[in-house]
């Protein structure tokens, strides 16, 4: 069981979460359920098996007592702000990335499936086929979805997200690179020589006069518009673009990301937030 061997990492966020609950009118207490729903993630559970995880050691390990009711977790969600475990996330890259300096920024987003097409929040979007979907669909795969879209920057050498935003399925790429890259210069230190590296849903003029008013070199492919073939930058790191996409396939493959099961905006964040955590707390603590 990974969870055993992230112990000692998962009582110190237990830790920080006490803290953070806090600040948005909860009680120490109520800190285990949200690092409850980060083990969910790293062990892959349902919430029945994770009621069942939180009546053993482990759980007394964050604060249970004894096996919670099994609605528990349902409730969490009802009462929780996703902005608790966002600013746990932030909490954890202030503590590992402390005066990292940050050389290749990579951005791009992947789509989360709504679990019902009841979800009022959940809007039609287009999404890009892997490969594998494309062999297996003879090169029709479908590239529209309906649901959700995880919006990220992160640190191409070290393939950690730095930066994250979840929006319905509809919003282009391209918007929300300003909320981004703003948030990680507050947050981090860009090298005077660094690189953004981004497909082409990035090649918008905003993008490029930002970047160019930050001493960022832009690395991005170039956008045919539908007239010739998008034009791969000929910069010998820009294969180090594919970071980003490595995180997507860890929080997919290992982390439940598109095994989502709730419905709403402020649910599905939660789940999505408590993968970021829990690749977080794998890979970076």
């Amino acid at each position: 069981m990974k969870i055993y061997e992230l112990k000692n990492k998962i009582v110190e966020v237990w830790a920080a979460a006490r803290v953070i609950v806090q600040r948005y009118g909860h009680t120490k207490k109520f800190a285990k359920h949200i690092v409850a729903l980060v083990i969910k993630q790293i062990e892959g559970l349902t919430d029945v098996d994770l009621v069942d995880l939180v009546g053993t050691k482990i759980g007394r390990m964050i604060g249970y007592k004894k096996r919670p009711d099994k609605s528990i977790f349902s409730k969490v969600r009802e009462r929780a702000d996703p902005a608790i475990i966002e600013e746990l996330n932030n909490w954890i890259l202030q503590d590992q990335l402390k005066g990292r300096q940050i050389r290749l920024l990579a951005q791009d987003s992947t789509d989360i499936p709504a679990f019902s097409r009841k979800d009022t929040d959940a809007r039609q979007g287009h999404r890009t086929p892997s490969k594998r979907e494309q062999e297996d669909a003879n090169g029709k795969a479908n590239d529209m979805f309906f649901g959700y879209k995880l919006h990220m920057i992160c640190d191409a050498e070290t393939e950690i997200p730095v930066s994250f935003y979840i929006a319905p399925g509809n919003r282009h790429d391209s918007i929300f690179f300003s909320k981004l890259f703003d948030d990680v210069k507050q947050r981090f230190c860009i090298l005077h020589d660094a690189k953004y590296l981004a497909d082409s849903a990035f090649d918008a003029t905003h993008i490029y006069k930002e970047l160019h008013e930050n001493k960022v070199k832009a690395i991005i492919s170039t956008n045919g518009r539908g007239h010739r073939k998008s034009e791969v930058p000929k910069d010998p790191e820009y294969g180090k673009r594919w970071a980003v996409e490595r995180i997507f396939s860890r929080l997919k493959g290992v982390f439940g990301l598109e095994n989502n099961r709730v419905i709403g905006m402020e649910k599905v964040a939660m789940h999505i937030l408590s993968c970021i955590t829990a690749y977080l707390v794998s890979y970076l603590m």
